[in-house]
């Protein structure tokens, strides 16, 4: 005779019982495994991540690309968009700190990356020997980086005296002021690194060359050369970077904050070694 599977799974629940009992041991209550939490629509994510989406750093590791892990819809339900992007500089009366974000963000996507192949500022390798004519070419560089290190002093004026401003906005905008104000200082630091590597190019303060090297390249380091204030713009900016990471923990901005973090703030010139 073909047992059923209830009376199959009821003989084996009730000879459980009889082997407690003939051993004295009262059988484990069943514990039903917790429940996993609902993640967030791929969709909100990808909303956030782009709407502060910049450009890579500089010779940063490719480990650090944007954050994929998935977050919670419990976590990220206070970070509602309120509004569209194209509703906000339509009004910018109406939203003076929201369009002083979006401006900055727009800046520094615009920005060339200091010592990136393809962009504007591509001197991240020097040749030997050193000729007048290329040191031109640096000084006409760091009018540029000048000109770019300025128009990020405006704007990380601009959002501290916003600041008032910040109580008042949705969390999805104090976020996005937190973490943009950061990357302007962290990135103001950059640019000042990079002069400062420009200028040791045409003041010959370059590293001894071992023989047989070609020259130097530009790689990252622990360490920043540059003057006192530079320093204290990214200790600023390291700080927020934590606090950031503190204050809004399992959302994007944690994760983006918790990246920066990781990357070397200096740049210095190292000889090429073949």
């Amino acid at each position: 005779m073909r047992l059923s599977s209830q009376t199959l799974l009821a003989l084996l629940f009730s000879s459980v019982i009889v082997h407690a009992a003939d051993t004295g041991k009262v059988p484990p209550e069943r514990v039903d495994p917790p429940e996993l939490p609902q993640l967030a629509r791929i969709a909100d994510v990808k909303a956030i991540l782009d709407e502060v989406a910049l450009p890579p750093l500089p010779f940063g590791p490719a480990t650090l690309a944007a954050p994929q892990f998935p977050f919670t819809a419990e976590r990220l339900k206070h970070y509602g968009p309120d509004g569209t992007i194209e509703e906000i500089l339509k009004n910018r009366e109406k939203y003076p700190l929201r369009v002083a974000i979006l401006d900055s963000l727009t800046i520094l996507r615009k920005a060339p990356v200091p010592g990136h192949a393809k962009g504007l500022l591509p001197i991240s390798q020097v040749d030997v020997p050193v000729s007048e004519k290329f040191k031109r070419t640096v000084a006409k560089t760091q009018d540029v980086v000048a000109v770019l290190a300025a128009e990020l002093e405006v704007q990380v004026e601009l959002l501290v005296e916003l600041r008032r401003l910040r109580a008042d906005e949705p969390r999805r905008w104090q976020a996005h002021y937190d973490y943009t104000l950061a990357q302007l200082r962290r990135r103001l630091a950059l640019v000042h690194e990079y002069n400062k590597a420009l200028g040791d190019i045409r003041t010959e303060s370059m590293p001894n060359l071992p023989e047989g090297s070609p020259g130097w390249h530009l790689v990252p380091t622990a360490k920043l050369h540059s003057r006192l204030d530079v320093k204290k713009v990214l200790q600023q900016a390291m700080d927020d970077f934590t606090t950031i990471t503190n204050e809004y923990k399992g959302t994007p901005w944690e994760a983006l904050a918790a990246r920066e973090l990781l990357s070397l703030p200096g740049l210095t010139w190292q000889p090429i070694v073949k």
